[in-house]
């Protein structure tokens, strides 16, 4: 017997979510990936940002970037919303890859979420004023903030 048997997954709401992270588990994304983790049981999440690509596909080459950069997308593609991690934006060195993140989410007509870097109350300006809406550090007002703008006009279609 699985788990629709038992009427477990009746009970789950299902969040897909990719964080910003340009390819390293910074301790905005850990620290994010723990509060979620540590909600209510009635919520599940799936995390499709894997910030891990192989080392040997060199980014800075032709064929390389476009791996990598495919990548990427197919991480962003299948989410309900993008979380725009502040303290990534913050790093000089994850701007390429916190832009082109943005970038897809935006072709691919993704909610922008943004939340501040830790241990801070306001997201630079930089950041907020590509969100859709921005949030603090708490995932139940996160995730009815991912419900509400997922409503809006401009997002609302089967995903």
């Amino acid at each position: 017997m699985g788990l629709w048997d038992y009427g477990i997954m009746e009970k789950l709401k299902y969040y897909d979510i990719f964080l910003t992270h340009a390819w390293r588990f910074h301790d905005d994304w850990t620290k994010f990936s723990e509060l979620i983790d540590n909600t209510t049981p009635e919520i599940a999440w799936r995390n499709f940002s894997l910030p891990w690509h192989d080392p040997a596909m060199n980014a800075n080459t032709e064929v390389g970037g476009r791996f990598i950069r495919g990548f990427l997308e197919s991480q962003i593609i299948p989410v309900h919303a993008v979380v725009l991690l502040a303290g990534v934006y913050e790093i000089k060195s994850a701007r390429r890859w916190f832009d082109m993140e943005i970038e897809m989410a935006q072709k691919h007509k993704k909610p922008l979420i943004g939340i501040p870097a830790i241990g801070e109350k306001t997201i630079p300006n930089e950041v907020s004023s590509l969100c859709d809406e921005c949030c603090e550090w708490d995932a139940m007002k996160l995730l009815a903030t991912i419900d509400r703008i997922r409503e809006l006009p401009k997002y609302s279609h089967p995903n």
